[in-house]
């Protein structure tokens, strides 16, 4: 058994739902879950692959794929057995699939007659500017603002509340 994790570029024209019901009308023996930023695919390990680079010829250099560790549904990583809160790992996942559009095009270019190495410098030093940008919005917050951002928002929530009812 396998599972791999199928990410769309941000500029992909395949949409997480249109990928889902494109995978389930293969018809292959394969268990398949749609998620925001693609979907997970789980079966024989050679079907598996085969789908892959089926899925990845819909859209070249928009579609990417790449093994997963667990399987659907594997109650150590699945919020629905863990009683919601974000997956782990899954903050790794957001900063690759944010660096997938410049990917693509770093992909296309390279790809291109007017590729050259210049160009191709200068995309993988703007993926790096997006990866940076991507670890300064994970900063630390203190705990007690925490507390204070949970209060604001709970008045905020409390006043919306009593004018919805006026």
């Amino acid at each position: 058994m396998k599972s791999k994790v199928i990410m769309l570029a941000d500029d992909a024209k395949t949409s997480p739902s249109k990928l889902f019901r494109y995978l389930n009308s293969l018809e292959e023996d394969i268990n398949v879950k749609e998620t925001c930023f693609g979907a997970f695919i789980e079966g024989e390990d050679e079907l598996v692959d085969k789908i892959a680079d089926k899925v990845r010829d819909l859209e070249k250099n928009k579609i990417f794929c790449k093994d997963r560790g667990f399987p659907i549904w594997d109650k150590r990583r699945c919020r629905a057995f863990r009683k919601g809160g974000p997956r782990e790992g899954f903050h790794q996942l957001e900063a690759e699939h944010r660096a997938l559009k410049t990917i693509s095009e770093g992909l296309d270019e390279y790809e291109s007659e007017k590729s050259t190495y210049e160009n191709v410098q200068e995309l993988k030093k703007k993926v790096m500017e997006e990866y940076d940008k991507t670890l300064k919005k994970s900063e630390k917050v203190s705990v007690g603002s925490f507390a204070k951002i949970a209060e604001e928002y709970k008045s905020d929530d409390a006043s919306k509340t009593k004018k919805a009812k006026n």
